[in-house]
């Protein structure tokens, strides 16, 4: 679920936007139907979610998290890493995030007819409640989490991890920084060669 970060690292046009977020809907094989730079972006997303399987700095801000999430901690930290994203957006980007954010709304509109199902049926939801700004609210992190919550077949207490937010906020913020540092320098180092 962290759309935010996904965006941040894809190429700023319609077709990676759009990649870039269907990563998460396309599953095995990336249809051979799809233009070039769209899938392009669903590789990247693999490997940005690669990335945070593997990456050390991810796995700390997971043991920070109550055991109880078992491997919903990794759930939890992409979201709080996302709000974390959107809160010191002026840092990464020149861009203001609301207008980043419409600009993303706009190119994925514009890629409709080559967004899979999922997203088609989830991107008037996502332009109409502003997902991608309102992260920067925690309100909207315990949105996330409840929904998340009420969709996972593993019944897990999503909603409760919102408390881990509350109790490592400083220490989960300082580990995305450093996050970020390593996910911007591997997604250039992989945009380089394919």
């Amino acid at each position: 679920m962290n759309y935010l970060a996904h965006l941040y690292f894809s190429d700023p046009e319609p077709l990676a936007w759009s990649g870039s977020l269907m990563g998460d809907f396309v599953k095995g094989a990336v249809p051979a139907a799809l233009p070039d730079e769209l899938s392009r972006h669903v590789k990247l997303h693999r490997h940005i979610d690669h990335l945070t399987q593997t990456s050390e700095l991810f796995q700390i801000s997971c043991r920070r998290l109550d055991p109880r999430f078992r491997f919903a901690r990794s759930v939890l930290v992409d979201v709080f890493y996302d709000h974390f994203l959107a809160c010191r957006w002026d840092e990464y980007s020149d861009q203001p995030l609301a207008d980043f954010s419409q600009d993303v709304y706009r190119g994925l509109q514009s890629c409709y007819p080559y967004l899979s199902p999922g997203l088609q049926q989830q991107l008037p939801r996502m332009i109409q409640y502003d997902w991608l700004t309102s992260y920067r609210k925690v309100e909207t992190v315990q949105k996330v989490l409840q929904h998340l919550e009420e969709r996972i077949q593993h019944k897990i207490p999503l909603a409760a991890g919102f408390s881990q937010l509350e109790l490592w906020r400083a220490e989960l913020e300082t580990d995305s920084i450093a996050f970020m540092l390593e996910a911007q320098q591997v997604t250039t180092a992989w945009k380089q060669i394919h």
